[in-house]
């Protein structure tokens, strides 16, 4: 169930880069299932994408890796919430490398909040319903259905990846890691979007990564431009009263 008020929806910038002394400190450690989507997708439509000085990291000639990624989080240190993560590339860019995320769609208050001033991810609010395997959203730009069907045989795995992100002035990178119960299931995507999804692909029926009694830790960011703080909330601030 949703808990994003009306202010929340109207107010998007809510919460900037550094601005984290309410929030739970990084790193964050999530329990839930995801299904993760990848493609394989031509350099030149990605690019139109990402910011104009990020370098491509191809995973083939011409080619990089487009990802869309939809996780229902259980437990979580804000509680449970709802998700879809869309990264159209990966990308070399200051020294690091990690997937590019694009857009980041949330149905959780504080997570928006969490997410905007502790890791410089781009989040906004979104209507999400998760039932077993069916994905609904209603968000910014962008509306989709996920069905898809249970993997037929389970095995758990750990895995590692790491992400880049920008929120204004403020960009970051950081790595995650995990496991989780990780089998393939065929899903089928309706989407109508202005954000790249039907552009790189992501519609029609394909293979999806299921992830089930997944554990997921996000560690803390490493800051690539100015803007955003990295450290730990001060807890001699006093309470900044301007916010509701």
């Amino acid at each position: 169930m949703s808990d994003l008020s009306a202010e929340s929806l109207a107010d998007p910038f809510a919460a900037t880069p550094g601005d984290e002394s309410h929030l739970p400190p990084a790193p964050w450690t999530l329990h839930g299932e995801a299904l993760i989507g990848f493609k394989l997708v031509p350099e030149d439509l990605a690019r139109r994408l990402i910011p104009p000085d990020a370098r491509i990291f191809r995973v083939w000639p011409g080619r990089t890796v487009a990802m869309l990624y939809l996780s229902e989080y259980r437990q979580s240190p804000v509680g449970e919430y709802r998700e879809l993560i869309f990264a159209p590339a990966l990308v070399r860019r200051k020294g690091r490398i990690g997937f590019w995320i694009a857009h980041i769609l949330v149905d959780k208050h504080r997570s928006l909040l969490a997410g905007r001033a502790i890791w410089s991810l781009p989040k906004q609010a979104a209507s999400i319903q998760w039932n077993d395997g069916c994905v609904r959203l209603s968000g910014p730009q962008v509306k989709l259905q996920v069905v898809a069907t249970r993997p037929r045989a389970m095995v758990r795995l750990p895995f590692a990846g790491a992400a880049m992100s920008m929120l204004g002035p403020a960009e970051s990178w950081f790595p995650v890691r995990g496991a989780a119960g990780i089998g393939l299931a065929r899903a089928r995507v309706e989407v109508a979007d202005e954000i790249g999804l039907s552009a790189l692909g992501f519609g029609g029926v394909s293979t999806f990564i299921f992830c089930r009694h997944m554990r997921v830790t996000i560690q803390r960011p490493t800051m690539l431009s100015s803007g955003a703080s990295n450290h730990e909330p001060d807890p001699h601030r006093p309470p900044d009263c301007s916010r509701s």
